[in-house]
């Protein structure tokens, strides 16, 4: 396995259940990939904002698998959104009623849209026409400018006018079926302790079952070995650590970087990968010492603020838990050719601030006892039209290589939900396939 994300983790977690022996390989000292978490106070909290949904039927059977279902808490925090100089609750119906940026006649276009996706039952309709087109035609150009056109800006940037619809749907329908019982809200779901508790259980359950998890190792190259070798022999991995062979490797990294790995591969498939763009996340935690708003997770809808997204975890899970601190997310996606993705820590802070500061007046830096960044290059595949005749499959071009990446779960958006069923269906595919057979079998 490459990659100690919760791709790699839920493969290696079931190879090893099917008495299979496995190598597990990551780059950075923890586990979980971009839900890695960091200690804070007597807990921990992700470099990366998360959360999941009562519809992620495959992390939550895994959960329930490692006996951690009793520490899931399911809760409705407050969502908004910043527009035109204001913060409004973005949680009911009754909230759309009562937000002024939209005309009544918008409104009305807006819920019948949003009901519409969430019902539809399939995405072929959506794959051939972009998100930014249909939108304007039946939410109406009004709803379009205020809501949709800025949250894909934020989270695409300079791509976003390319975005299948497909994967609007994708998200409208999660959207409505992670709902409590009246339907009126969204109910998110957290762990006591963080998502770094499932990616460590993940790690143990493999050391368990025989397997050995290395952190700290990257993976440099990827060599396949001449076809009369043994057939528990087909690859080779060098890390920086070691030279090792395989039966089968599992590959859980973005593609591009999956090409730069294995040179052998045939070249046909090396452009395939090297064909997916991805956007980078720039991500700023501030530990704060007031609270920002009483909102979990806003939207910015406003081309003067740098920023797409404020996500403020203590509006969603207690501060008392950090110590009494307060933790608020910049979320910013841009690429990793753009100057800002460089930006130091003081320079990323001066370019925020005014931002900050039109959310919440009176914030100044007075406000911030420590802040971070985080960056990772290749965050969010852009998913434009046509991406679905793309797609990777799961089994590669050389017997024993398989792909399990953010790229194949389309037109989902990328999540740990979507990362462990990515991972089991590789791991299925490998021993389908008998390439490697449990002891005695």
């Amino acid at each position: 396995m490459i990659g100690g994300g919760f791709a790699g983790l839920a493969a290696g977690y079931r190879l090893a259940r099917a008495g299979i022996r496995v190598s597990l390989f990551e780059r950075s000292a923890q586990l979980g990939g971009l839900a890695m978490a960091f200690p804070l106070g007597d807990t921990e909290i992700e470099k990366y904002y998360h959360h999941w949904f009562t519809s992620d039927r495959d992390v939550l059977e895994v959960i329930g698998e490692l006996g951690l279902e009793s520490r899931l808490r399911w809760i409705s925090p407050v969502m908004g959104m910043f527009c035109r100089g204001q913060i409004y609750r973005f949680t009911s119906p009754m909230d759309l009623l009562r937000f002024r940026p939209l005309s009544l006649a918008a409104k009305v276009r807006f819920g019948v849209v949003t009901l519409f996706l969430q019902r539809y039952p399939r995405k072929e309709p959506f794959e051939g026409v972009t998100a930014a087109s249909w939108l304007r035609r039946y939410a109406g150009r009004e709803v379009y400018d205020t809501v949709w056109g800025p949250l894909l800006r934020a989270k695409f940037g300079r791509n976003a006018e390319s975005i299948s619809m497909a994967w609007i749907w994708s998200k409208m329908r999660l959207r409505g079926t992670s709902r409590t019982q009246g339907g009126n809200k969204e109910s998110l779901g957290y762990l006591d302790g963080g998502f770094g508790v499932v990616a460590r259980a993940l790690g143990e359950a493999i050391v368990r079952g025989g397997g050995a998890v290395n952190v700290s190792e990257p993976v440099l190259r990827i060599s396949a070995l001449p076809p009369e070798s043994h057939p528990a022999e087909r690859f080779e991995i060098t890390t920086s650590r070691r030279a090792e062979r395989f039966a089968a490797v599992i590959s859980t990294v973005a593609p591009p970087l999956l090409a730069r790995l294995a040179p052998d591969l045939p070249t046909d498939y090396r452009r395939r990968l090297e064909a997916f763009e991805h956007s980078a996340i720039l991500c700023t935690m501030l530990l704060l010492r007031h609270q920002l708003s009483p909102i979990y997770w806003m939207n910015i809808s406003d081309r003067e603020i740098p920023f797409g997204g404020l996500i403020e975890h203590t509006n969603f899970i207690p501060r008392e838990r950090y110590g009494g601190q307060r933790i608020l997310y910049i979320s910013h996606y841009c690429y990793a050719d753009e100057p800002v993705y460089r930006f130091e820590s003081q320079e990323l802070f001066a370019h925020y601030r005014p931002g900050l500061e039109r959310v919440r007046p009176g914030f100044d830096e007075t406000w911030v006892e420590r802040q971070m960044q985080f960056r990772d290059d290749h965050a969010q595949p852009i998913v434009d039209v046509g991406y679905h005749r793309r797609l990777l499959p799961v089994a590669g071009p050389l017997p024993g290589l398989y792909a399990a990446t953010m790229s194949q779960v389309y037109p989902e958006d990328r999540g740990t939900n979507y990362a462990v069923r990515v991972g089991t269906q590789a791991a299925r595919a490998l021993v389908r396939d008998h390439l490697v057979s449990p002891p005695g079998s």
